[in-house]
């Protein structure tokens, strides 16, 4: 269309005389410079490239041109009606029928003027005719611009997807995604099971299961809506808010009840609601919010369409999960009950040989004091390891949640005793690791001690937890000690192996007091 106006506006301006060169290549050049402008800006995904205001701009300069210019007016005319269509795939019949309605009102009173009060001439029946087919053009196309979005968004899905980091990562992509598409400012949704979740997004942040606090009052919200009707909530300009309910298959309007109606009033000020079904199954709900423009029946329809193609990759994912947690449990129990009698006995057989050597030794013995340490290690370890092995018997992962931070301090706590390195844990935000998260950070912090203790002369080493918004980073610093030679660059294979597990990464840098090591695991594929 722009190609249109600038090859007949040349055009024009070499073939019809009498023309103003004024005004008329200035235009050319003035629309030509901000269509370039605004291709680049396309081709470089500028968020507002398809805002509905720029069909109106090439209408404008259409429109002026065709006034400029009497001989070729007829044809620029015509060309109207490509930003109405345009705008029709852009924002809809609405912004289409105003368009198209500015442009024939502008035609005709030119072209009344023109013919001093005469009726137009048939020939402008044909832009006229055009342009009244421009919002009908937006019906027709509609269906097609729905598909066309609903299919970048489920091909965005898969690529951002990654089936190795659980249903939260595949939920956080997914509301993402999904806020993109409708900016929005709050998404949770609902999944029953043997392990029941509810997952929020808010801007700014990645997914998070809800707190149980604030999980409760969720689950009464969502239990007050239907389960197979589809809700809205509607705030206008004054603060009045409506609600409706419609089928999902038909589109029609359903009853709702009384405290359906109040869940829908009492959070958000534009919101939609969706109740998701597996198998003619209720699996839960997904709610949607926002503060700016409401929500339409058309987009509810577009998310039903759009969560029927997600929701098996979904339940899916969350049935692995729960595989995966039975498996591991059933595996710990057996493991449990080998590390019984294959670790615990000989550890009490050792324990039992240090009791006797000390009494034997006698108080007074040069080695007494060192022989009570062993022993006084060797009972640490036998309540640890029946800890651990009472845990694994039970089902339980000794390494998950909140014990994992316990784990890391109780083996720093054996290592300062064993070696006398000065070890510091700084840790006020450590998050609950994974169990298969949690023993490879206890194995690369250890492994990281060993190396500090073997190849420097370091005299203390710090832990810190640092938690970022998509990934967790652990710090460990050690002095160069009094006199150290300077540190060469040193980055065990073992350690980075293990953090690429988890998609994980580990650098080393050398500061003028002190070396470290930052191990970074991604937030949603450590995290549990």
């Amino acid at each position: 269309m722009r190609t249109l106006l600038a090859l007949l506006g040349t055009a024009g301006l070499l073939t019809q005389s009498g023309l103003p060169w004024f005004p008329i290549p200035v235009l050319l050049v003035a629309y030509a410079t901000w269509s370039v402008f605004l291709l680049w800006q396309t081709l470089d995904a500028w968020p507002r490239a398809g805002s509905v205001l720029w069909p109106w701009t090439d209408a404008a300069a259409l429109l002026a041109v065709a006034h400029l210019m009497p001989e070729s007016g007829p044809l620029l005319a015509d060309l109207t009606v490509l930003p109405v269509v345009a705008l029709a795939l852009i924002g809809g019949a609405v912004h289409a029928a105003a368009l198209a309605s500015a442009c024939a009102a502008i035609i005709l009173l030119a072209s009344w003027q023109l013919g001093s009060g005469a009726v137009p001439p048939l020939a402008l029946g044909v832009p006229l005719v055009l342009l009244a087919l421009g919002p009908a053009a937006a019906f027709v196309a509609r269906p097609t611009r729905d598909l066309r979005l609903r299919l970048q968004l489920l091909k965005a899905f898969k690529t951002r997807s990654d089936p190795r980091q659980g249903l939260r990562h595949h939920v956080n992509v997914l509301l993402q995604l999904l806020a993109e598409h409708f900016r929005l400012g709050e998404a949770t949704i609902s999944l029953q099971g043997p392990q029941p979740r509810i997952i929020q997004w808010r801007p700014g942040s990645a997914a998070t299961d809800v707190a149980e606090g604030d999980g409760q009052a969720w689950r009464d919200r969502l239990a007050a809506l239907p389960r197979d009707l589809g809700c809205l909530c509607v705030t206008d300009g004054s603060g009045q808010k409506r609600v409706a309910a419609f089928d999902l298959r038909t589109g029609a309007h359903g009853p709702l009840a009384a405290a359906a109606t109040a869940a829908l009033h009492g959070h958000g000020m534009q919101a939609m609601a969706l109740p998701l079904m597996s198998y003619g199954q209720p699996l839960g709900h997904l709610w949607l919010h926002r503060d700016q423009s409401a929500f339409k029946p058309s987009d509810l329809q577009w998310l039903h369409a759009v969560m029927r193609d997600t929701l098996p990759l979904l339940e899916r994912s969350d049935l692995l999960e729960q595989l995966q947690r039975e498996t591991a449990s059933r595996e710990r129990e057996r493991i449990g009950r080998d590390l019984h009698d294959s670790a615990v006995q000989p550890y009490l057989g050792l324990k039992y040989g240090l009791e006797a050597l000390a009494r034997n030794a006698g108080p007074d013995n040069a080695i007494s004091p060192q022989i009570q340490e062993l022993l006084q290690l060797a009972t640490q370890e036998l309540e640890t390891l029946r800890d651990v092995v009472s845990g694994l018997r039970s089902g339980d992962d000794p390494n998950s949640g909140s014990t994992s931070l316990v784990a890391l301090q109780r083996q720093v706590a054996r290592f300062q005793a064993l070696y006398g390195l000065k070890v510091h844990i700084f840790a006020p935000q450590a998050p609950h690791l994974r169990g298969s998260a949690a023993r490879a950070v206890l194995h690369m912090v250890n492994e990281a001690l060993t190396n500090v203790r073997r190849h420097t002369t370091a005299t203390a080493v710090t832990i810190l937890f640092d938690v970022h918004l998509d990934d967790v980073v652990l710090r460990l610093r050690n002095d160069h000690g009094p006199g150290g030679p300077a540190p060469r660059d040193f980055l065990p294979r073992s350690l980075t192996e293990r953090a690429a597990e988890f998609g994980g990464t580990v650098c080393v840098t050398h500061e003028a007091n002190f070396t470290e090591l930052a191990i970074t695991l991604p937030l949603l594929g450590a995290i549990g």
